[in-house]
């Protein structure tokens, strides 16, 4: 099998070490890393005996990777942050909402409505998932969630991002932009999801609230715990 890969001009790229696992059918049970011993007259290289994998060694190779962490002081806004993944909530809030001039919400394009509390989820891929809170507080583990009540969402949560701006990075300075963006995005499309227990349905639930203050918890259709979800994605 050949395997090409194209790693930029800036330098060039050579073998540095290889790593071996070794496990059963379920899980590995150890790993090893093998210098590369080259033949002095020219031929392909070989791998030299192993060592056991120390955490140091971990450690910078996935700081060669990308995937190190600049410390920072966390908002209190955020509820989970590792190097792939931000997980933050916003408070409920009154903001106008837009439409699609084909969807069947232009009607309801830019009228001012009350919006649940959320939890936003972004990684290192710039995906983008969005989950409604039932309390209006910072969650904790295993706080109640629900099915945000917005088009462009699937049954995971994930945001279809269509034309909507994103920020450059991933960072905690970008929270807000991802927020924004969203909101002032265009909502385009139902998803394969019900996203309301209103009997009049999406359409029907944003009718009722343009122009209120407060957000009905009621018309929110539960969706497990902040734990589970945030979990699940790993």
């Amino acid at each position: 099998m050949r395997f090409d890969a194209h790693f930029g001009d800036a330098e060039a790229v050579q073998l540095k070490a290889a790593i071996l696992l070794y496990g059963g059918a379920k899980r590995i049970a150890f790993a090893s890393v093998h210098e590369p011993y080259r033949d002095p007259e020219g031929g392909a290289p070989y791998l030299d005996a192993g060592r056991p994998i120390s955490v140091e060694f971990l450690r910078t190779m996935a700081r060669g990777l990308g995937l190190g962490m600049a410390p920072e002081i966390l908002p209190e806004t955020v509820v989970m942050r590792t190097p792939e993944v931000t997980a933050w909530w916003v408070p409920a809030t009154v903001r106008p909402m837009f439409f699609s001039e084909t969807s069947d919400g232009k009607t309801l394009n830019g009228k001012s409505c009350p919006h649940p509390p959320l939890v936003f989820v972004v990684d290192g891929e710039h995906r983008l998932s969005v989950r409604a809170l039932l309390e209006d507080r910072r969650p904790a583990p295993r706080s109640a969630i629900a099915i945000a009540p917005y088009w462009n969402v699937n049954q995971a949560g994930e945001v279809c991002l269509g034309s909507m701006v994103t920020p450059r990075s991933a960072g905690l300075a970008g929270l807000g932009e991802w927020v924004e963006g969203f909101f002032q995005s265009e909502f385009t499309h139902a998803g394969n999801v019900k996203i309301t227990s209103h009997p009049e349905g999406h359409l029907g639930l944003w009718r009722d609230l343009a122009g209120r203050e407060a957000f009905p918890v009621q018309w929110l259709i539960p969706a497990g715990t902040l734990e589970e979800w945030l979990c699940r994605r790993r």
